[in-house]
């Protein structure tokens, strides 16, 4: 690979590493298109990505070529910078590689939680269809709402039924039937996965918030498009209380 090729590679992922999180982050925008916001985001995670692999790997073979058509001066001068660093670019490689069996070893921990909870859950749980939805309702009196991708089911406490009204537990199921259609729990890894391997995107914590908050919104969306803002904004209330995240929702959906 050429030189050329290669600094053009590292330019392209220091612009979108740069640029990307100061654009998307923006309330504005995150309030009104977040699907725009998060394929935008993780399209960004992987040009990075793409773009500093290839880079070091340019590098990399570079040092292990011989450049007998340079200038005398050259010989000495350039095989050496090739050889340093293409033995940095080497350890950066290793380094990326060592973040990404990292985050899949965090990832495949939190699955293997998630499905023991899930298999205690599945014991102790009665199965209904409500409103089209494959629902497991489990005998607590606290609000407990959750999807489960893997069992392509919905968790809901009895708690939770008797604090909303039909329209709000419909509200409820559609936003979280939309996390199971649209693949959330796999994007939302994706990211995690994109980070380890892009590092320029991490001191973004906002960014990789973000990812999420998208992804509630869009479930949100889904939902208005059935019930309505007004009860989807009563469903979120009722739910899961008062907090920051659910203040800025619940007024997101009722401006």
């Amino acid at each position: 690979m050429s030189l050329q090729a290669i600094v053009i590679l590292f330019g392209v992922y220091a612009i979108v590493t740069l640029v990307a999180p100061r654009v998307l982050v923006a309330p504005q925008l995150m309030n009104k298109h977040p699907r725009f916001v998060l394929f935008t985001w993780l399209a960004s995670l992987g040009i990075a990505g793409i773009s500093l692999i290839l880079a070091l790997s340019g590098l990399v073979s570079r040092a292990l070529e011989q450049h007998v058509e340079d200038p005398d001066y050259a010989r000495i001068i350039f095989p050496i910078l090739d050889q340093v660093f293409g033995w940095i670019a080497l350890a950066a490689l290793g380094i990326l590689a060592f973040r990404l069996i990292a985050a899949v070893g965090d990832l495949r921990t939190s699955r293997a939680e998630l499905l023991s909870q899930w298999q205690m859950i599945s014991t102790s749980s009665q199965h209904h269809t409500i409103d089209g939805h494959s629902v497991h309702v489990i005998d607590l009196p606290e609000n407990i709402l959750m999807a489960i991708p893997s069992a392509h089911t919905i968790v809901a406490s009895t708690g939770l039924i008797q604090a909303l009204s039909s329209s709000e537990l419909g509200a409820a199921l559609v936003h979280e039937q939309t996390h199971i259609n649209e693949h959330h729990g796999a994007i939302r890894e994706a990211g995690v996965l994109a980070v380890a391997v892009a590092p320029g995107f991490s001191a973004s914590a906002r960014m990789a918030q973000a990812t999420r908050i998208a992804t509630e919104l869009i479930a949100d969306d889904e939902a208005v498009k059935l019930y309505g803002p007004e009860v989807v904004a009563y469903a979120l209330e009722a739910a899961f209380g008062t907090s920051p995240l659910i203040e800025e929702r619940v007024a997101r959906l009722r401006n």
